[in-house]
């Protein structure tokens, strides 16, 4: 796989088996593939391109996209919040494209990741993301967590569920003394019915909200990503 980097900012993953076609004009397959990273390659109008060897941020940003996902700002609060690290013990729970299963797979790495997912049909898209990113230490589970969780002793539980708070008692069961339980939810309501049920749990709610800077002009874009979704943070503190 090439990552591709254009003049304007823009990314294209390609395979390189073909020749590649952009509004920018035709990059010849057979060239590309005598490229090494770090070098630059121009289409057939003269248009420059960088060529980058993908990391696994480029293979999230260009998932396939099914159901809505979390956004990069939000992983980045949920790892910053939870501490966790190679080898930590790690159940995501309402997989949707596999976009939370793939960035906290990077960072549990050698450790496997479970996540659940019910619907075939997500799950389809999530193993082909998977897939194409070369990621191998996630396990997909065709299984309901409302109904339970087989894993023990975890250090973390996401949950992108309509109905978090059903998962409560079997995460109080999974996680071990100190472990972290995160729900990411649309609706403010979703977050305040999980939190009257965090018994035995100390628990905080944020919302991140993001806006890029033009260093040019050294204003703020005019757009920024705003309000995505509410993350609830539940550090398990008593067991029993």
């Amino acid at each position: 796989m090439y990552l591709l980097l254009d003049e304007k900012g823009n990314s294209y993953l390609i395979k390189g088996e073909t020749d590649f076609h952009s509004k920018y004009g035709v990059i010849n397959a057979e060239e590309l593939r005598g490229k090494t990273p770090g070098e630059s390659i121009e289409s057939h109008t003269g248009r420059r391109f960088s060529v980058l060897e993908p990391g696994k941020l480029d293979y999230i940003r260009k998932a396939r996209k099914g159901p809505q996902s979390v956004t990069l700002k939000d992983l980045g609060l949920i790892t910053a919040h939870t501490c966790i690290s190679s080898g930590s013990r790690v159940v995501d729970a309402g997989t949707g494209s596999g976009i939370m299963a793939m960035y906290l797979s990077n960072l549990v790495y050698p450790q496997k990741l479970v996540t659940y997912e019910i619907r075939e049909d997500f799950a389809e898209i999530a193993r082909g993301n998977f897939r194409k990113a070369g990621i191998e230490n996630i396990e997909l589970r065709l299984d309901d967590i409302y109904e339970g969780i087989k894993e023990k002793e975890l250090d973390l539980i996401t949950l992108d569920l309509p109905e978090p708070w059903r998962v409560i008692e079997h995460a109080r069961e999974s996680l071990k003394p100190g472990g972290y339980l995160v729900s990411y939810s649309p609706s403010i309501n979703q977050s305040k019915k999980l939190f009257d049920c965090l018994e035995g749990f100390r628990s905080e709610t944020l919302e991140c909200l993001s806006r890029n800077w033009n260093m040019e002009t050294v204003r703020p874009h005019s757009r920024m990503l705003g309000h995505s979704g509410f993350l609830s943070f539940a550090r398990l503190v008593e067991k029993n």
